[in-house]
């Protein structure tokens, strides 16, 4: 089986944005939550694996790790290209061949190495280092480290909430200052542990459990 990329697993081109990365996210997240996947048994939905999905979409939500993945699917594909089809095996010259007269047996020269087979695999190692040296340097002159990336919607475990009136909980960017934490994530079934208290996800894909023990 031929590995996806991320960008193959989101369902996304290559050059695609931010916010349209994280709209392809969250649309297979609501389609493929394991409640929904277990309310729709034998059905597509079920289907695709949410672990491929959550780090297709932690890699290229993040610029840095985002450039390093990019640097190594170029590098694949040049690897790839560099060694090229197998060279066919040629027959030895010092074996007999009794099905043709002497006069019609072709001498084969034995053939000279591929490109493929000199190249060192340090050289390969080495380009590959000084790539993601140069795109990490790149990305410390650009990025601004002091930003906080902003509250995509979707409750994760640490992640800082806030109850609406219907005391539907929705995710905040954290304060540091009696913060709401979120400490567990469960199904609507499943039992909040310790001194946490139970809320429904804004999005209805599950029982957030705040930390009430303040």
């Amino acid at each position: 089986m031929i590995a996806r990329t991320h960008y193959e697993t989101l369902g996304v081109a290559q050059d695609a944005d931010v916010p349209t990365i994280r709209g392809s996210y969250r649309r297979l997240a609501r389609q493929h939550h394991p409640d929904r996947a277990a309310s729709t048994t034998g059905s597509a939905v079920g289907s695709i694996d949410m672990h491929a999905v959550n780090e297709a979409y932690r890699v290229l939500s993040d610029p840095g790790r985002r450039a390093l993945y990019d640097t190594e699917l170029r590098s694949a594909a040049d690897d790839r290209r560099i060694v090229g089809p197998a060279a066919p095996r040629s027959r030895r010259p010092d074996r007999a061949d009794h099905s043709t007269a002497p006069e019609e047996r072709e001498f084969f020269e034995p053939t000279a190495p591929t490109v493929a087979s000199r190249r060192s695999p340090w050289q390969v190692i080495t380009t590959l280092v000084l790539l993601t040296v140069g795109g990490v340097i790149l990305l410390s002159l650009f990025a601004n480290p002091g930003d906080d990336p902003p509250p995509d919607g979707i409750l994760r475990v640490g992640d800082c909430v806030e109850f609406e009136p219907d005391q539907d909980a929705r995710e905040v960017r954290c304060t540091g200052e009696a913060d709401l934490v979120v400490r567990a994530f469960v199904t609507f079934d499943a039992t909040c542990p310790g001194l946490t208290e139970a809320h429904r996800d804004r999005l209805g894909m599950g029982v957030a459990c705040v930390d009430v023990g303040r």
